[in-house]
């Protein structure tokens, strides 16, 4: 895994990412592509119906898509898209009926999402390169806000989370899924990975998580479960579910 320079984490974050937008095979010392996205419960169906290339890339945590059923003509926002595959998923479901939106701070990711997306023929896909917590999207447009292991990377959670519902229509929903900090047996929070861009550094404890997502105006919050994947003996993938 890598290490940080904690005083610049979004550098840390872009050349994480642009290595694995590059080098996917890597070992990077987390699990990813299709193998992890079916352990997580993505359909088989989408693995078969997306090319190899959606999925190489793919540092899933969890599969927000299990939360709540996502419909042709519905307009789907994913922060942090990475390399596109939650996009290129969305963009199945949705239809051309509808619209999906990808943000991402890394350009390499961009080019891959974008990549992908016109690799599989989807025409309602747009994609930006841009700050998760400053939107270039206009407010109450968005009938559902996902994320998978982004959120975590933000060191301004809660201008990410107010901008999630800034552009949420009302009764809109947020299905992410994240990194959270847990105790070990031992009781103990500490950790020796001092990494912010392997979803370490920046995880918050999972009540921690949830109180910010109530107070930047979110209702019914929850934590739906626990998905099994590890960033770190103390970190562990959540799938956390919100309404406007």
């Amino acid at each position: 895994m890598s290490k940080c320079d904690c005083s610049n984490p979004l550098e840390q974050i872009k050349a994480l990412y642009t290595e694995l937008a590059n080098e996917p095979d890597k070992d990077f010392g987390w699990q990813k592509g299709k193998t992890n996205a079916l352990a997580l419960g993505y359909e088989p169906g989408w693995l078969e119906t997306l090319p190899m290339n959606v999925w190489e890339s793919c540092a899933a945590v969890g599969n927000p898509f299990s939360i709540g059923q996502i419909l042709p003509g519905q307009t789907v926002v994913d922060l942090g898209c990475g390399a596109g595959t939650d996009v290129c998923v969305a963009a199945l479901l949705t239809q051309d009926g509808g619209k999906v939106i990808g943000i991402d701070c890394t350009p390499a990711m961009v080019a891959k999402t974008r990549h992908n997306a016109s690799l599989c023929g989807f025409t309602h896909v747009d994609v930006y390169e841009a700050d998760i917590a400053k939107l270039p999207i206009p407010d109450n447009c968005a009938d559902v806000v996902i994320s998978n292991g982004a959120i975590n990377l933000s060191v301004n959670k809660s201008q990410v989370l107010s901008e999630a519902r800034r552009i949420l229509r009302p009764r809109g929903r947020l299905q992410i899924a994240d990194m959270i900090r847990e105790d070990t047996e031992d009781g103990s929070t500490a950790d020796t990975n001092d990494s912010w861009a392997d979803c370490v550094l920046g995880t918050l404890e999972a009540d921690c998580f949830l109180r910010l997502i109530e107070e930047a105006g979110f209702q019914q919050v929850s934590l739906v479960s626990k998905t099994g994947y590890k960033t770190s003996e103390n970190t562990v993938g959540a799938l956390i579910r919100a309404i406007k």
